[in-house]
């Protein structure tokens, strides 16, 4: 980070203009590039960090899916009991919700129907999934959807907003929590998005 620090200081001598915001615009994406890049790797590198508990995978979706209330096409949860067991790190999971479920706004049409977020438990392990109804994922792109930087959408830019590095991180959380994440979509027709989640020790 320290040479983004030195261009920081040297942009407040620029006088202020068009050129100064392109800079400055600059620098605030790749400081956002590099937190994503250095979350990932620490995730690969520091398991043991992981601040894992006994944790109710209801309670945690139910207050992520009120971040989103005002967001169309909208949230719905719903859980096959009134609670999911799990062991994980509650801000690493919401982290996943997060990514995923900005993913899926993103990629919903106007006419889309409201995502709908599902969890359950079955033979140890606790399971949520995530189901939108938006512009889907081509098949030969499924096979790099996890890759660091991979756009499955090469239309994006930086007014679209997106570094190709969130999945990638969703997959290094999940699998960290020796847990799996899976993603099957039909394009035309949505995505969805299925997370396994040990639910002992």
């Amino acid at each position: 980070r320290s040479p983004l620090t030195r261009m920081k200081v040297a942009l407040e001598f620029v006088k202020e203009g068009k050129t100064r915001e392109l800079v400055q615009s600059d620098i605030l994406e790749m400081e956002e590039i590099i937190t994503h890049i250095l979350d990932t790797a620490r995730m690969h590198h520091d398991h043991s960090r992981l601040k894992r508990r006994e944790i109710d995978l209801t309670e945690v979706i139910h207050d992520v899916a009120a971040l989103y209330r005002q967001q169309q096409p909208g949230v719905t949860f719903s859980s096959e009991a009134s609670s999911v067991l799990c062991i994980a790190d509650p801000e690493q999971i919401t982290i996943v919700l997060r990514n995923i479920l900005d993913n899926a706004i993103k990629y919903s049409r106007e006419d889309s129907k409201s995502i709908q977020v599902s969890t359950y438990a079955k033979d140890g392990w606790a399971f949520i999934e995530i189901e939108d109804n938006g512009i889907g994922i081509e098949p030969e792109a499924l096979r790099y959807i996890w890759e660091p930087f991979y756009r499955a959408d090469k239309s994006r830019s930086r007014d679209t907003g997106g570094y190709g590095l969130g999945l990638s991180l969703c997959k290094t959380i999940i699998e960290a929590h020796d847990g799996t994440i899976d993603i099957r979509s039909i394009p035309g027709k949505g995505t969805t998005v299925s997370l396994a989640l040990p639910s002992e020790k």
